[in-house]
């Protein structure tokens, strides 16, 4: 049985039933990005200056990457002129001339999503944020995972209820270091004591030991209700609980999100799991880049608690110099218009975000205790294999910190959401694509006509995720 309308258009409508279909599942498409570009607008246009976190300037937040911004524009602009190259190949019959330029609207794919991988390692890795208790911020780079609370543990203590203890994953030893486990569900039982080397011989352990605590904690909470019933009842006595004791002190790095607390002597977690033993340090390693004052009072930004972290006079009086300099060119520009200046402008980014060329100076005074130096590489637009000056943040000063992704705030979330769905949709249409393209010539021998209405229908989807970006790079990048 044939289907009708795969290939000659219907009547009422002039199309053929794949290319109404694709309008259908666009029109679909147009309404989930116009809601998340909605949503940009709206969380934008709602931001209030001094209160809320101010809206990243899209320049400032891409620098050295505006440029692969809009590279990616032109390789998604040259892909689409190829899907229709490639289109009317197939209208004059000619497989080859198809292939290669299929082909290459493909490779166009995987150079688009090459550089949005480069941009994203970027923003993930290799640059954060910190804002202090005052709510000062200083953007940069956090050295040798320094963001994490150095612990060397002794004793671990986690219950049996829930999935695999969370400081299992932060153990930073090599080897794995010998633990002595021991569980006591009762007081009147014997515990059972395990000595276990490994971290698969661990889960392995937990996992058996999770499963005998559930039987005896459903049998006892059996017996409670029976006792109940006979108005004589005992409450239900088990420790669910299991004590982990090292034969050597093991290293443990606890990522923050993870922790709820910590002291000298212990680390507590979220699951409930707690470390003993002893802090090695909570203090921060901070190569810093720029320092933001848009969330402090003007006339307390000299006194903010950046400059005490910072310990160097001469990055405060840069920071000041460029602001006052920003400041006189903006009061030229509105005096010139006989207007006053903005509340908005005065405690936006131009005045109160800019860069500090911290450590790379050659003056005479303090830099703090002493002077550091890193010999890590801090950033892609500056990875020139030098050393770095690096300063100490300590952790009771922080507030927030992390890299530049999601968590970091609403124009992060967005633009993680809006360009890793775009790049999903980069990724199916040139997988698609690709199959025509690979395992198309059968159809082409029994019906070019059929494969060219695929093509079309393919390549109407492939000008809607370029013209997506179209609007998502001056969005994101631009403004």
């Amino acid at each position: 049985m044939e289907i009708p309308y795969e290939v000659k258009p219907r009547r009422d409508t002039g199309l053929y039933n794949a290319k109404l279909g694709v309008w259908l599942f666009l029109a679909s498409e147009v309404m989930l990005f116009g809601g998340l570009f909605s949503a940009y607008v709206f969380l934008r246009a709602g931001v209030q200056e001094g209160v809320d976190n101010p809206w990243p300037w899209g320049l400032n937040v891409h620098k050295g990457f505006v440029w692969l911004g809009f590279l990616n524009t032109l390789v998604l602009i040259a892909s689409s002129v190829g899907v229709v190259f490639a289109w009317v190949a197939l209208k004059e019959r000619n497989w080859r001339k198809y292939q290669l330029y299929m082909y290459f609207v493909v490779a166009c794919a995987l150079v688009f999503m090459c550089v949005k991988g480069v941009e994203y390692n970027s923003k993930l890795n290799k640059h954060h944020g910190i804002k202090l208790v005052d709510n000062s911020v200083m953007e940069g780079a956090i050295l040798d995972k320094t963001d994490r609370i150095r612990f060397e543990g002794t004793k671990a203590v986690f219950g049996l209820q829930g999935a695999h203890p969370a400081f299992l994953k932060d153990i930073s030893d090599e080897k794995f270091p010998t633990f002595t486990a021991t569980v006591q569900f009762k007081e009147d039982e014997e515990p059972i004591v395990t000595e276990i080397s490994s971290e698969s011989q661990l889960k392995k352990w937990f996992t058996q030991h999770r499963r005998i605590a559930a039987k005896k904690l459903t049998a006892e909470r059996t017996r409670y209700r029976k006792e109940l019933e006979s108005g004589n009842a005992k409450p239900v006595n088990l420790n669910t609980s299991a004590t982990l004791v090292s034969s050597e002190p093991f290293n443990v790095n606890a990522k923050p999100t993870k922790v709820v607390g910590h002291s000298d002597t212990s680390v507590n977690y979220r699951d409930g799991s707690k470390v003993e033993g002893k802090l090695i340090s909570d203090d921060v390693k901070f190569v810093m880049h720029e320092v933001d004052l848009q969330l402090v009072l003007p006339q307390k930004q000299r006194d903010s608690i950046v400059w005490e972290v910072i310990g160097d006079d001469h990055a405060k009086k840069q920071f000041f110099a460029k602001q006052q300099e920003e400041y006189k060119k903006m009061r030229e520009y509105y005096e010139g218009r006989g207007e006053t200046i903005p509340d908005k402008m005065l405690r936006g980014h131009m005045l109160n975000l800019h860069y500090i060329d911290h450590g790379d100076h050659g003056h005479d005074g303090d830099h703090g205790d002493e002077p550091h130096k890193s010999e890590a590489k801090h950033s892609a637009s500056e990875g020139d294999g030098e050393h770095h000056d690096y300063i100490t943040v300590p952790r009771d000063k922080i507030k927030f910190m992390g890299n530049h992704g999601p968590r970091y705030g609403n124009y992060y979330a967005l633009y993680f959401t809006m360009t890793a769905l775009h790049g999903l949709h980069v990724v199916g249409g040139a997988l698609v694509l690709l199959f025509f393209t690979v395992f198309g010539k059968k159809l082409y021998l029994k019906n070019p006509e059929h494969l060219a209405n695929r093509v079309e229908v393919g390549g109407l989807f492939w000008h809607f995720v370029d013209l997506i970006w179209i609007f998502l790079f001056p969005l994101m990048y631009l403004l």
